[in-house]
């Protein structure tokens, strides 16, 4: 009889996103995700720390700060040693996600010194890609383990882990989106039927969330309202992930009404976000990669986009223009110098689209 153990270390009872988790099967510690936020609060981390020498492994399930964040302090500073699970774009934008993550935050503190580019390196080094549905055996002291990503939807690459050992199937799956959208398939989670355990969250169980075409209006009739009132528009966003969505929406709906404002992505890293994206359609939706196959431009060749690396370069664009910047919380980066520049006038305007 296989032995199971789930202790959840941060990301239960909270409203916050960022989350790890350490299931036990039999004798092997698997790390499920190794979040942080970008205020990179250590206290946060010492459910981490004192379990740190447990971890064989860790499976990543998004390219984002809330599963993937505190893996550079976890290996400079903790100790984490241990091969960590990603599909090709979990690893890709994670690259970026580091890189952004970093130098936002070395932007408004100098002295900032909890991890470095060099440990984001080294937990690249650590990654072992996976494709969605590659079942792995695990070897030496995992032996008889399987472990095997899924499509989550939500971000690209984005995945739902299963952990199989005799009779016995763990689904790890939080952050899916049930929906389709215009950049990702749905969730293959309706697929699975009764694992020995569901490790899944609740954060939205009470919310409803919109038919995709009415969420795409509700955000174009904001942006507008505002622009035509000769406001600029702040939205949040991540630096790789959720934004490719919101990004393709905007695009297509300037390519369709012949808009003329500009529209900027301000961070860092801004240039290789949608150059990482158009070399994984593969893992898009299927209507994107049918439509790249048969002659179609590339969707994320975004033609009214501009990529943006710092403030000066968004000044010497005309107003009004809607601006996509970093980060989600408006706590550090350039979105947060934005919106202490934008707040004073009543005409701008900052949205949050639905995640």
């Amino acid at each position: 009889m296989v032995a199971i153990s789930f202790t959840p270390l941060y990301g239960v009872q909270s409203t916050e996103r960022s989350c790890c988790y350490l299931l036990e099967v039999d004798d092997i510690g698997i790390l499920l995700d190794c979040g942080w936020t970008d205020d990179f609060d250590v206290a946060l981390l010492e459910p981490l720390a004192k379990v740190i020498d447990k971890v064989d492994l860790v499976l990543i399930s998004h390219p984002d700060l809330a599963h993937m964040g505190a893996l550079p302090y976890a290996m400079g500073t903790l100790g984490l040693k241990a091969p960590v699970y990603v599909t090709l774009p979990v690893y890709r934008m994670g690259e970026i996600v580091l890189y952004e993550a970093y130098q936002a935050r070395t932007k408004d503190d100098l002295e900032f010194n909890l991890f470095t580019l060099d440990h984001v390196d080294q937990v690249l080094e650590t990654f072992i890609q996976l494709k969605f549905s590659q079942k792995l055996k695990l070897s030496g002291e995992g032996e008889g383990i399987y472990i095997t990503p899924h499509a989550a939807g939500h971000l690209i690459g984005g995945s739902i882990w299963s952990i199989a050992k005799e009779t016995d199937e763990i689904i790890y799956a939080v952050d899916y989106n049930h929906r389709a959208e215009h950049v990702l398939s749905k969730t293959v989670l309706d697929t699975f039927t009764r694992p020995t355990l569901l490790i899944t969250g609740s954060m939205s169980l009470d919310k409803q969330q919109p038919k995709m075409r009415d969420r795409d209006e509700q955000l174009k009739d904001e942006i507008v309202q505002v622009l035509r009132r000769g406001g600029d528009v702040l939205i949040p966003c991540d630096s790789a992930g959720r934004v490719l969505e919101v990004l393709h929406v905007l695009d297509q709906y300037w390519i369709k009404l012949k808009l003329k404002d500009p529209i900027a992505l301000l961070h860092t890293m801004s240039f290789y976000t949608p150059k990482a994206a158009q070399a994984m359609l593969e893992w898009c939706s299927e209507r994107i990669s049918k439509n790249f196959d048969i002659g179609k431009p590339n969707p994320f060749n975004f033609t009214h986009v501009n990529l943006i690396h710092n403030l000066d370069e968004l000044d010497r664009l005309p107003s009004p223009k809607v601006i996509l910047a970093t980060s989600t919380s408006l706590n550090h980066g350039f979105g947060k110098d934005l919106l202490m520049k934008m707040a004073p006038l009543s005409k701008n305007g900052t949205l949050s689209p639905a995640s």
